[in-house]
């Protein structure tokens, strides 16, 4: 163990799955006086970390902690705009001039860009600096990451996906609630240092996180299932109704339940085309899983099986008020710092 801040609490196998477990350490005063974050990414996931992330500090989430924000952007105007919403310090459009004093960096950039971005991290960031991502993929951002960083910086890299988002991109949509009530899934590497997991993950906890541990793999199969092949249903329907020779009629008709349903096809298209090529293994499984689904469901209409149409939707109504009583859609270990509010 380095001599990162730690904090306890533990990353360990899940139950089910025995072995020797990782200790989350304490973290120490001396981390949290003073914390420079840079965020590389300014759109609605960067932006939001950093208003969350002030507003913890700002009501005592880490007491006797001051916060300094670094913003990196390509875009002239989100760096303006970042400097007159209050979400950073300082903004650059140089990643090497961002992250030269940074003490955790946060990359909130597409998923194919990582490797990219992160080959000029590693060249600029300090040795000690934590890394850490937003990205909605594991597997492929991984790889990525480990193919342009050194062996050295890969102790300090914190793979964390913050589930959360919404239809419409951008800086100016950035909020300090987003994060509240969602999940975040960390899916550290096998030499990732335990203290530097702690700082990553009870820096999300404060944005409002609740947060579990699984491995890459199966947080790729997980959220195809339950994120990516919904948004590819999304778009699949609505394209359907719009390609449709009613769609002026129908789409000026629809109700709650078409929007509900469709809501998620507003999503910015170049994001979810990365996403669809980083995961798109684990997305083709998905669909097939969905078209058997729905291929049982046509034949079951096709062939007014009442009784078996009925139990169909029975079954699935049933699934869905678990959710509505706050069960949780996956099994995993619970990530539970004994001091949560510190970093």
């Amino acid at each position: 163990m380095t001599g990162r801040a730690m904090m306890s609490g533990r990353f360990g196998p899940r139950p089910r799955r025995p072995g020797p477990k990782r200790h989350i350490p304490q973290p120490t005063h001396e981390r949290t006086h003073s914390m420079r974050i840079t965020i590389i990414g300014l759109g609605l996931i960067g932006g939001s970390a950093a208003l969350a992330w002030r507003e913890a500090f700002a009501r005592g989430s880490f007491p006797g902690g001051s916060l300094a924000i670094t913003a990196v952007d390509t875009n002239p105007a989100t760096l303006v705009l970042a400097l007159e919403k209050g979400v950073a310090d300082r903004v650059t459009p140089s990643i090497a001039q961002g992250v030269a004093d940074a003490d955790l960096v946060l990359l909130a950039v597409p998923v194919l860009a990582m490797g990219a971005v992160m080959r000029e991290v590693d060249r600029a960031a300090p040795e000690a600096a934590i890394i850490t991502d937003a990205g909605s993929v594991r597997g492929s951002v991984i790889t990525a990451v480990r193919m342009n960083a050194s062996p050295e910086r890969l102790r300090h890299y914190v793979p964390l996906h913050p589930i959360a988002g919404a239809e419409k991109a951008g800086l100016e949509f950035a909020t300090p609630t987003l994060y509240r009530g969602a999940t975040g899934v960390v899916t550290p590497l096998p030499e990732t240092d335990a203290g530097d997991a702690a700082v990553v993950v009870n820096l999300w906890r404060a944005a409002g996180l609740s947060v579990v541990e699984m491995t890459p793999e199966e947080h790729d199969r997980v959220y195809a299932m339950v994120s990516h092949v919904p948004h590819m249903i999304a778009f699949a329907l609505m394209d359907m109704a719009a390609s449709s020779p009613e769609s002026r009629t129908a789409l000026a008709a629809a109700g709650g339940g078409f929007r509900d349903t469709t809501r998620i096809a507003a999503a910015d298209a170049r994001m979810w085309a990365d996403i669809t090529r980083a995961n798109r293994t684990a997305i083709l499984d998905g669909i097939s899983r969905f078209e058997a689904a729905l291929t049982q469901l046509k034949g079951l209409v096709a062939a007014d099986d009442y009784e078996g149409y009925k139990a169909f939707f029975e079954r699935s109504a049933q699934a869905r008020r678990m959710i509505n009583a706050h069960l949780p859609p996956v099994q995993a270990k619970d990530v539970q710092p004994k001091n949560a509010g510190k970093a």
